[in-house]
Formats: C-alpha cells, structure tokens, sequence
C-alpha cells in the first residue's frame, strides 16, 4: 500500500460520486488556458516534422522501383516492388493524403473546440468503458513503432559516428547471426534510445518548439539534397522516365490503390492522433487549413524529394534502385565525412521527431485514461521507450516479414475507428457534445450506453474491419489461399474499414438513436464560445434514453 501511495499522481484527483477518476493531463485544457500555445506556425511545422521521414520521403522510391521486401525496413508489403510510373506514384500519394486528411481535420477540430485528446474524445463514442478498447488498438502498435523508429535512429547515428571514426565500420561483432543484429547496431539502438530520453519529459505544449526546429532545419537539408541531386545527375535521373512495369502482373488499377493505402497508412494514426496537440491550439479554425496544406501539399511533395535523390544515386553512382532507395545508404556513397555526419544527423533528428509525434505522445496519452492515478503523459512516454526494447525491434526489421506485413495493414483497425467517431459526433450529434457527461461515470449519464459500452460503436467497428482480413492474412501468409477478389478489396482496406464501420454506425443509430446532450461550441472571430448547458436533446425522440 506505500508503493502504491508514494507512486500515485498528485495531480490524480479521487473521483466524486458519478465522475471517473482522472489527472491532470485527461481534463480539458480550457479556452484562454495558458497552455493554449499552439497556433498556425506550430500546427503547420508539426505536419513539415512528420513530412521529413525516412518513410515519407522515399515513399515514391517504394512505389516506382522493384524492390525486394528485405531491403525494405518498416515498409509495408502493400507498398513494396510496385513499378508504377512516377506521375501514377505521385498521384496516389495525393489521393491517400487528400483521403486520410478529412478525419484528420474533423478529429483536430474536435480535439480544439473541446480541449480534450483523444482518448476521452473516444468516451462520446464508445462509451466510458468501451473508450479503453478504442485506445488500445491505436496505442498497442505505437510501442512497437517506437521501437523500430528508434533502431532506424540508431542506423543514423552509426553513420554519424563512423563519419567521426571511421574505424567504428570495424566494430568487432560479438553477436551470433541468429540475433540478427550486430554489436554495433545495436549499441547506436540504445545510445539513440538515451539520446530521446530528455526530450519525451517535455510536455505537449512545448513539444511545439521541436516541431518548429525541425521545420527550420529539415527543409533547408531537403533542399540541400534536391539541388545536389539534380546538379549532380544533370536532371531528375531516370527514375522521372520510367514506365509502368507490374512485374507479377497485378492490374495496374489494383497497384495503384495499394499505393493509396500505403500512403495513407503511416498517417492513420495521426489522423486519430491530432486532438492530442490540437487541444492546445489557441485559434481551433485554424486547425483546418494547416492540416489541408501541411499534409496534401508539403507531405506529398517530400515524396518527389524522396524520389529524385533515388534517381540521381543510380546516375551517379552506377548503382541499382536496390541499394539507392535507402537515404542512409546514399550517404554512405558520399565521399564526404562531414556530409555524412550531417545528413545523419539530420535524419536522426527527424526519426525523433516522428517517434514523439506519432508513437510516444499517443502511448502515453492512451494509457493515462487505463491507469489515470499512475500514469502521466511523461510516465506514459519512458514506459513506452522501456517496453520498446522488448520488441526487438531489429528482428522485425531485418526478419519478421509476416509481422511487418501486420504492422503495415494495420491501418484498417484505426480507419474501423475513425468511422465510428466521425459518424458518431459530426453526423449523429451534429458536434453537440457536453464536457460534464464525457467525464461522467454514472449509469444513467449518456455516455455510459450499456454496462459502460456503446454496442452500436462495437458493432460498427467489427463490421468495418472485417470484410479486410482475409487480404490481411493473405499480405502476411502468402502462401494462403485466399479469392482474389478479398486481395483487391484489401488494397483499398482503409477506406473500406472506415466507410463500412461509419455506415453501420449511422444505420445502427437510425435504428437505436444515441443520447446526444450538450452544444455544438462555435467559434467567433477566433474567439471559441462554448456552451455546455448538459440539455439532453436526441434527434426523432423527445430526449427519450434508450440505454441505461
């Protein structure tokens, strides 16, 4: 009993009768908060952060070459060896921006308006109890990625400290190849893993100071590689001229939309993501604009970066699309040590970036709402860097195909999500949510539904994903046998996942209407006016409940 006194939050409230316990970083952050810092430079350098990724810039690169799955680190198998033509590629990574940019908008205005993240955003649509389950299949992969993204640090701080002692390519290697690691490797894993330390103590509100530094740095280096790229190969190479090739004879249609989904699933969990930062925003409509730009335009156009310093390193260095896809590759070929180091570094800095953005914050904040007496988002942050290690994260990059292959489909399960909130609170409730009855645990509140839980929500959900499992076990068993027609289907998985679950989740609601109390809030001249006046109102029904 004094362990567990002595590690309790002194921020951790005990709940009054009918409310759910709760800490300081589940309340709303209010309208006028000081902690409201966030405005359009913030919002916009957050998506410029994330743009700058390994991932995201040579995402082209994936879709346009012939590329074996094992030299395809945290690539998913749907976007691997496809051979699309460059002007296909470049459309599909617009469409997928352009398609996973709408939940993204409607979820950070929510998170702004209100002043809550996320998982208490999930409250309204599946329930007080049923919210835990929402989090935990958006944030159980978030350990995993953050441990691969901090081994792909490590790679980049094996660049930059062999650029410092070169004698460091030699690092004597002690391990057997069964760990599929080398000493080296995994020393810079956990030296990166150290180096993020200090900076998963800071809190959201602040994190905006990182996200502006990489703003200023990384597109300076962006543009830096592009001027070289297209100075030293004369031109865009030859990756600009390439034509269609479908090496295993997929319809071209059928390749292009899993490109779509491959550039929609690295940000299916921001879309989620965004109330956590937007709650901070001090102007909420400019939460829309910021992300139309930051990830339609700025996003897609790292790609076309990605893919001419790919082209230019087959011009200049005689190589094959194989070995010049990987940017930490490319700066091994320099004969430049201090090139080398840098570019290093500012990679490492970018995975940083991206691993607090779209895996630590999101952990952290998902298992404050399961543990809110213990867990904070700082504790939140350093548990899921330990756990990371636990995952082992260079098998799954240099063998776990089956388990890459998971990883990279696992978008469905967050699009299956998104359906059910987007339909739930901008459709059924028309944005009326009241703040009181989110933080209500009470049996007769209306966010408690059933025993704690909205069956519509899980309905939804379970109908949402499922018509994509059979692609999913087909992408991580080949060998399965599975109709051709669940393999295309899969390539549109979440699109599929989230118009199917939003669907149900309306049907379901003109079915059994949903308790919707509370006021829309709006916004005046950048001013927010919020009225939660607790009114129960329900549409067709006279405020009749029809869940206890």
């Amino acid at each position: 009993m004094g362990l567990r006194k002595r590690l309790a939050l002194a921020s951790a409230s005990d709940p009054q009768p009918g409310e759910t316990r709760t800490n300081k970083d589940l309340r709303p952050v209010p309208i006028g908060s000081v902690e409201r810092t966030w405005t359009w430079p913030s919002l916009l350098g957050f998506w410029i952060a994330e743009a700058f990724s390994i991932k995201v810039c040579f995402l082209l690169s994936e879709m346009c070459f012939l590329l074996p799955v094992s030299d395809l680190p945290q690539v998913s198998s749907s976007s691997v060896s496809k051979g699309l033509n460059p002007g296909l590629a470049i459309l599909a990574v617009f469409i997928g921006h352009a398609l996973v940019c709408i939940p993204a908008m409607l979820n950070a205005y929510i998170g702004a308006i209100k002043g809550i993240n996320f998982p208490v955003y999930c409250r309204a649509s599946f329930g007080i109890q049923g919210s835990k389950f929402a989090v935990l299949i958006r944030g159980s992969v978030a350990v995993i990625w953050f441990g691969t993204r901090s081994f792909q640090g490590g790679q980049c701080l094996q660049i930059m400290i062999s650029a410092i002692w070169p004698s460091f390519n030699h690092f004597r290697n002690r391990l057997p190849a069964s760990a599929h690691v080398t000493s080296a490797e995994l020393l810079c894993f956990f030296l990166f893993l150290l180096i993020q330390l200090p900076l998963l103590y800071l809190k959201v509100s602040t994190l905006r100071w990182m996200f502006m530094a990489k703003t200023l740095i990384m597109p300076i280096f962006g543009l830096t590689l592009f001027i070289w790229a297209l100075v030293a190969a004369n031109g865009f190479g030859p990756t600009f001229s390439k034509p269609t090739v479908i090496a295993d004879g997929t319809p071209v249609a059928v390749v292009f939309f899993q490109c779509v989904t491959s550039a929609i699933g690295p940000k299916a969990t921001l879309a989620l993501n965004m109330p956590d930062f937007t709650r901070y925003a001090k102007y909420p409509k400019q939460v829309f604009w910021t992300q139309a730009v930051g990830l339609m335009v700025l996003v897609t156009m790292c790609g076309v970066l990605g893919a001419t310093v790919t082209s230019a390193a087959e011009v200049i260095y005689d190589v094959s699309a194989t070995d010049a896809w990987n940017p930490l590759t490319v700066a091994k070929l320099w004969n430049n040590r201090a090139a080398q180091f840098f570019a290093g570094l500012c990679w490492a800095f970018a995975v940083i970036g991206t691993n607090i953005s779209a895996n630590s914050v999101s952990f952290s904040n998902d298992l404050t709402l399961w543990f809110p007496q213990y867990i904070n988002n700082r504790r939140g942050a350093y548990l899921c860097a330990l756990l990371s290690i636990a995952t082992v994260p260079w098998y799954i990059q240099y063998s776990a195909a089956s388990f890459s292959a998971f990883l990279g489909g696992y978008s469905l399960f967050l699009g299956g999500l998104a359906g059910v909130l987007i339909t739930d609170v901008f459709i059924c409730r028309k944005r009326r949510l009241s703040l009181s009855d989110l933080y209500s645990a009470s049996k007769t509140g209306p966010h408690w539904f059933t025993g704690g839980f909205n069956w519509r929500a899980f309905v939804a959900f379970t109908a949402g994903v499922v018509p994509d499992l059979p692609g999913l076990a087909k992408a991580c068993e080949g060998s399965l046998s599975v109709p051709s027609g669940a393999v295309e289907l899969y390539s549109l998985s979440w699109c599929v996942s989230i118009v199917v679950s939003g669907l149900v989740y309306w049907g379901l609601h003109k079915v059994s209407p949903v308790v919707v109390t509370g006021d829309a809030g709006h916004v005046i001249e950048g001013v927010d006016v919020e009225s939660d006046a607790g009114m129960m109102v329900k549409e067709g029904d006279g405020g009749k409940a029809f869940d206890s």
